[in-house]
């Protein structure tokens, strides 16, 4: 037989302590709904980014080009393939650097994008250093050997610069010289410092140049370029040129001046 159960009377709990009960409790409630409320104005925000971005308020408007001289600003345009229209978002601007960079006359390309619309283009060109082939074959190279177009297309460009001859190849537009770096080692210095001194370079064994007044010059090896040229420009303003035929550098200090046979 089970004890009879007693019923213990409950204790009356202060109004105090159910009055902050209720008010923890309205306080969870409300952070509750505060961070659902929070959670709810991200996503709307991200959502309405993702769509501005998507949006044609921010496509490609206008690309521009800055800094190509030599290189036709409508090859720049075609060869970073950027179109109007586009969205700007999705635009690899390094991937355009990269293919206006592969362009001949181009060094360096730089690609910044605006929210306004504007793509620009800013391009740095190579600078050209020695011609070499002859008559419509003839291309400008700069320092690095790299074939930047055909003299035809920017006579001027070619102004003072030296003819580099006996190479065993011409390269095309965008590719390099094969073979005679001391060559284009000499050619790069004569291009700084004097340029319109040495009418032509030949390759062989031993590097000579010719003035445009016929004299020939003997550089020897590639070593001591500046010494070189510094003497042979010494020579020049120096020297009495009278039947010259070899101006001898190779030894810078020592420079040799060969006239010709039965001058007086």
């Amino acid at each position: 037989m089970s004890a009879p159960t007693v019923d213990r009377p409950v204790a009356p709990i202060d109004p105090r302590i159910r009055a902050r009960r209720i008010e923890v409790r309205r306080g969870q409630g409300r952070r509750r709904l505060q961070r659902l409320v929070d959670l709810g104005l991200l996503v709307a925000v991200g959502a309405g980014f993702a769509v501005a971005l998507r949006s044609p308020l921010l496509d490609v408007d206008r690309v521009r080009v800055d800094g190509a001289e030599r290189t036709d600003d409508q090859q720049v345009l075609a060869a970073a393939g950027v179109e109007p229209g586009q969205q700007l978002m999705d635009l690899d601007l390094r991937a355009v650097a990269t293919r206006v960079a592969d362009l001949p006359w181009v060094a360096e390309a730089e690609v910044a994008r605006g929210l306004d619309g504007l793509v620009t283009i800013v391009v740095q060109e190579r600078v050209p250093v020695a011609v070499v082939g002859t008559a419509g074959a003839a291309v400008l190279v700069d320092a690095g050997g790299r074939a930047l177009g055909p003299v035809a297309d920017q006579p001027d460009a070619a102004s003072g610069l030296v003819l580099i001859e006996g190479l065993s190849d011409v390269p095309a537009p965008g590719a390099y010289l094969a073979d005679g770096e001391d060559a284009l080692a000499l050619a790069t210095r004569l291009a700084t410092v004097a340029p319109g001194l040495v009418q032509r370079l030949t390759v062989g064994e031993d590097l000579r140049g010719v003035l445009a007044s016929g004299i020939q010059v003997r550089f020897g090896e590639v070593g001591q370029l500046e010494a070189k040229v510094r003497s042979l420009d010494t020579v020049l303003r120096q020297v009495d040129l009278t039947c010259a035929a070899v101006i001898d550098v190779r030894v810078p200090d020592s420079a040799v001046l060969t006239r010709e046979e039965g001058c007086s």
